[in-house]
């Protein structure tokens, strides 16, 4: 089959190659690749679109990204769009995103993950560094996490999930939704650092927890203190090591 490929059009140092040995077109705003593609280092103030099979080759800086298959990247990606994955996403370095970024597949990041808007994963989620989603953070799948985690807004953790840094956002909620049918483990090797709510279930912390109101469900273990502002709630089947203490809001 013959190959097609199309260059990024705009007028900048490095422009991005786009190969395929599928279809390919180029509009305006985007550029739409499917089958089997290679995709160069480089800018372009386009969107990508890619089904099948994908591989960036080196850094890659673009106006947003969309995957639906296979998606390889042997180094960092910088979108200043929506990034949305249904697949298999793989990063090698760094992911650095101005709006949202959504993963409904496998993503794996080799660095640190940053990203302006919301950050959603329902499928696994693993990242070398720490993360950040400034507009909130949702994690329902399987999750590791290699340094903080932390958001602007409220943290909702669902899945299974390993972080071996601290936790920080406005709420921190760990296996508390409603529509969980069965409850995960949770595993912190830092502290929780929440501005209002901390809700957790069945999470083993090795830090301290903060936050204005605390609540620590059954099947916990804290290693370290609880403090508190406003009030604070413990299950008899979850473990504390020592005593809750009270703090006043400007020690948050």
């Amino acid at each position: 089959m013959e190959k097609k490929s199309i260059k990024s059009n705009e007028k900048i140092e490095k422009r991005v190659i786009v190969s395929s040995s599928g279809d390919i077109q180029e509009f305006e705003e985007h550029i739409s690749s499917m089958g089997s593609s290679k995709i160069s280092g480089g800018k372009t103030n386009k969107s990508l679109r890619v089904s099948g099979s994908a591989k960036i080759n080196g850094d890659l800086e673009c106006n947003g990204l969309t995957s639906s298959g296979t998606l390889n990247g042997s180094g960092n990606l910088t979108s200043h769009g929506d990034i949305s994955s249904s697949g298999s996403f793989n990063i090698a370095g760094f992911l650095d995103g101005d709006e949202s970024a959504d993963f409904s597949g496998s993503a794996q990041i080799g660095n640190l993950v940053s990203i302006h808007g919301t950050l959603i994963a329902s499928g696994s989620f693993e990242a070398g560094h720490f993360v950040r989603g400034e507009q909130g953070i949702q994690l329902s799948g399987s999750s590791e996490v290699n340094g903080n985690l932390s958001s602007e807004k409220i943290i909702r953790i669902d899945g299974s999930t390993h972080i071996e840094g601290n936790v920080v956002g406005e709420d921190v909620l760990f296996g508390v939704s409603e529509n969980i049918k069965k409850r995960q483990n949770y595993k912190i090797r830092g502290s929780i650092f929440a501005k209002d709510k901390v809700d957790i279930i069945k999470t083993h912390v090795e830090g301290d927890i903060k936050g204005k109101d605390v609540k620590i469900g059954k099947g916990s273990e804290i290693l370290g203190t609880v403090y508190y502002v406003d009030n604070i709630e413990v299950d008899k089947k979850a473990k504390l090591v020592n005593e809750p203490t009270q703090i006043k809001l400007d020690e948050l």
